[in-house]
């Protein structure tokens, strides 16, 4: 039976600062109305059916994920969660693993979850192509042909075909220098590493004991999903492309006919969205005068403008903006490690954070105090808490709180306020079926997020 594997764990760092660590972009909707990982869902329809679909991802996304999957027909039981991220080779075996031990002869489809592919038709019957080509033993991947000298992708050297099914692959290299990448893509027998992968569980786990010796014996300790918090800290970060694909004898391709990018950085945009005259991408509230190949991409509400400029990314965000050379467009990723090393809260975090229950917005941070707007989905609570070092007052905006301080629990209707005093445990619910809007005013020496002592949590934090 098939079953698909969506690896949706990672923090697409190149996509700052929309992305960020606690919101990567697998989650966002770049395109469309829909999240890439929803439509990475969505385009399984008739390849591999909801109760097979399984997903792999951070444990900190979980009920993120929860929320995306909504009406996907996708069990909560299939969602698999990695303490940390350890690279593809792990999260792919571990799926394997298990699958493997509810169906010997599954067929696994393994999808990243950041991916934009036009032409479903054209996917699909890729799929079932590869799909053929693992039940003949063989680990199938999906190569692209390149359309330029891209830098940006790994690439797959395919000798001759094997009759009309498949190319035998020679071998696998890493993202080039260009003019490595201007050499490959003259020659005309290489192909862009999608990161598709299909073949036979067991197949890939036995090439896993040959190749990922260690690894192997680490995920065959794993019985049930509650093992690999025990295993994981151990497994050290390994691709699967360097781990598995680069050495074993079974790897064969199936050229892609359909539109494919990996969305991996700022200027992979440029393929997608429309220009103008100029070539320019103006995906915000814009006015420019002689700029030319500008990428303009916001998710506020004010005006940019440019004069003059050539080649750029312009992403603008509530709290960080984005100048970035087109050409530079995957540093990106360092900058973010640098914003790490500097502890910068603009590299994990939006000024509107999601919450399992909902979201906040800090309006305002300064010394001695902080202004949120909170808001809390229908029928959601927070949980139950205190803070050591901070009051809070509560103004009610729209809808009906349940406050519960002291012991005592009372409805506060819009208009109406409440106030917290430090040290007193506290609780604040929608019991309502329609959005929760409140602004809260914090005071206090200290108005850090770790300042909570729970008690009880509906999300089991």
């Amino acid at each position: 039976m098939n079953y698909a594997v969506i690896l949706a764990g990672g923090v697409g760092s190149r996509f700052w600062p929309f992305s960020r660590e606690l919101e990567p972009k697998q989650f966002m909707k770049l395109i469309g109305k829909e999240s890439l990982l929803q439509a990475t869902v969505k385009r399984l329809k008739g390849l591999v059916i909801p109760k097979n679909t399984f997903i792999i991802t951070n444990n900190i996304y979980f009920y993120e994920l929860l929320e995306q999957l909504k009406g996907s027909g996708i069990p909560e039981e299939n969602i698999i969660l990695e303490p940390q991220g350890k690279n593809t080779a792990p999260a792919i075996g571990v799926c394997a693993r298990l699958i493997s031990q509810k169906d010997k002869n599954a067929v696994l489809v393994v999808l990243p979850a950041d991916h934009y592919i036009k032409n479903l038709t054209g996917f699909k019957k890729a799929i079932q192509k590869a799909i053929s080509a693992a039940k003949a033993g063989l680990l199938v991947t999906i190569g692209i042909k390149p359309d330029k000298p891209s830098t940006a992708y790994g690439y797959i050297k395919v000798k001759a075909a094997k009759g009309i099914k498949y190319f035998k692959v020679g071998k696998f290299l890493e993202k080039p220098a260009l003019n490595k990448a201007r050499k490959y893509f003259k020659a005309k027998n290489y192909y862009w590493n999608s990161g598709i992968f299909i073949w036979e569980a067991n197949v890939f786990l036995e090439e896993m004991r040959k190749y990922l010796p260690r690894l192997s014996r680490q995920l065959a300790s794993i019985e049930s999903k509650e093992d690999i918090k025990k295993v994981w800290p151990e497994i050290k970060p390994i691709s699967v492309d360097y781990g598995v694909m680069e050495h074993s004898k079974k790897i064969a391709l199936i050229p892609a006919d359909f539109y494919w990018t990996d969305l991996g950085s700022w200027d992979a945009l440029s393929d997608i969205f429309p220009k103008d005259r100029r070539g320019n991408i103006l995906q915000a509230d814009t006015y420019n005068l002689d700029s030319r190949g500008v990428c303009i991409f916001s998710k506020g509400n004010r005006l940019i403008s440019t004069i003059g400029v050539r080649d750029l990314v312009i992403a603008d965000t509530a709290d960080a903006l984005l100048v970035c050379d087109r050409a530079k467009a995957q540093d990106v990723k360092k900058l973010v490690e640098a914003l790490k090393f500097s502890n910068r809260k603009e590299r994990s975090v939006h000024l509107t954070e999601k919450r399992p229950w909902g979201s906040f917005t800090v309006l305002q941070d300064s010394l001695g105090f902080k202004i949120k707007l909170i808001e809390i989905a229908p029928h959601k609570r927070l949980s139950l808490q205190r803070h050591k070092k901070r009051a809070e007052h509560w103004v009610v905006v729209s809808g009906r709180a349940r406050v519960t301080s002291a012991g005592k629990a009372r409805l506060v209707r819009a208009n109406e306020s409440i106030y917290i005093p430090k040290g007193i445990k506290h609780r604040l619910e929608n019991p309502l079926g329609a959005p929760l809007k409140i602004v809260e005013v914090q005071t206090g020496n200290y108005l850090g997020e770790d300042d909570i002592e729970r008690f009880a949590d509906d999300f089991k934090r």
